[in-house]
């Protein structure tokens, strides 16, 4: 699914994945001029980790405001690769869209 995304996403977000040790401290690692981050929390990411990552995504997005957007995918275990991917086009797409999680399920 990595592979899929990054092909779709292209130069405009950078990927971030919540299975990274410590994915908020990459999410603020990620240039400023980027324009946009994607966050994906896949379903390995343990419960407390995945509830701590969803949480986060709000304050991190005003935190990144205004010259970066900050979205994620909460992606089940069972989601469809072409359902992830066509939610992570809108999500890069929407350009007045911060601060957002869209479920995948």
């Amino acid at each position: 699914m990595r592979a899929a995304l990054a092909a779709a996403v292209g130069t405009r977000a950078a990927l971030v994945f919540g299975d990274d040790r410590d994915a908020v401290a990459a999410v603020r690692t990620v240039p400023r001029e980027s324009g946009m981050i994607l966050l994906v929390i896949d379903a390995r990411v343990a419960a407390l980790d995945r509830a701590m990552l969803l949480a986060a995504v709000t304050p991190l997005a005003v935190e990144l405001a205004p010259h970066t957007r900050l979205a994620a995918l909460d992606v089940a275990a069972d989601a469809n690769c072409d359902a992830v991917v066509a939610a992570a086009d809108y999500l890069v797409s929407a350009h007045s869209t911060t601060g957002q999680v869209l479920e995948v399920r």
